[in-house]
């Protein structure tokens, strides 16, 4: 009697676990080729957009991990910004860049300046490009390009090399009636600065 109590659940329960173990293969294999679908898929996205993709899926289902790795962001910022106040500098972003690592001056401080000196170059004297109110609007440039190598270069050896690094410092010798009054300029500064961000 046990013999045959022995045969007779043996057998169900054989073929149960058999077709558990079908059913779980054949979930497992779509699985793997769902992953492999979608790797391909962002694998192509991001590619086609320029972007590289490092990424390694997990054997855990339902999560997904990536690095983008993309190109300097900061053109990108400096033309959304100039593009929200409709600035005639808005070509030149990636310049302001290059002549701010040239420079070494943080990215942001060339378009922070012309943003309280003068709207981001909207109100300044008739053909001068000056927006940085050198000599108190009376420097006129010949060009976007002339006058922005002609900032960037006096930041740097007139302030920066000099010690003065924070728009406080910068303050005390491009606007020194500002510091008489609190600071506002420094203030304009900082605060357009930090919308750059």
């Amino acid at each position: 009697m046990r013999r045959f109590l022995l045969v007779w659940l043996w057998f169900p329960v054989t073929i149960t676990t058999l077709l558990t173990s079908f059913f779980l293969l054949s979930q497992y294999s779509q699985v793997r080729e769902i992953e492999a679908l979608a790797k391909n898929t962002v694998r192509e996205h991001y590619l086609d957009n320029g972007y590289q993709m490092y990424a390694s899926l997990p054997s855990v289902l339902g999560s997904f991990s990536s690095a983008l790795r993309s190109g300097d962001a900061r053109p990108e910022i400096l033309r959304l910004y100039l593009q929200k106040y409709q600035s005639p500098l808005l070509p030149y972003a990636e310049e302001i860049v290059r002549l701010s690592d040239e420079y070494g001056l943080d990215f942001r401080l060339i378009v922070a300046i012309a943003q309280c000196e003068s709207n981001v170059c909207k109100k300044i004297p008739d053909d001068s490009y000056n927006c940085w109110g050198f000599e108190n609007g009376a420097t006129k440039f010949q060009s976007w390009d002339h006058a922005l190598h002609r900032v960037a270069k006096t930041l740097k050896e007139g302030y920066i090399d000099q010690g003065l690094i924070t728009p406080e410092q910068i303050m005390a010798k491009y606007a020194p009636p500002s510091v008489e009054k609190g600071g506002p300029w420094a203030k304009c500064v900082r605060q357009f600065t930090e919308e750059m961000e």
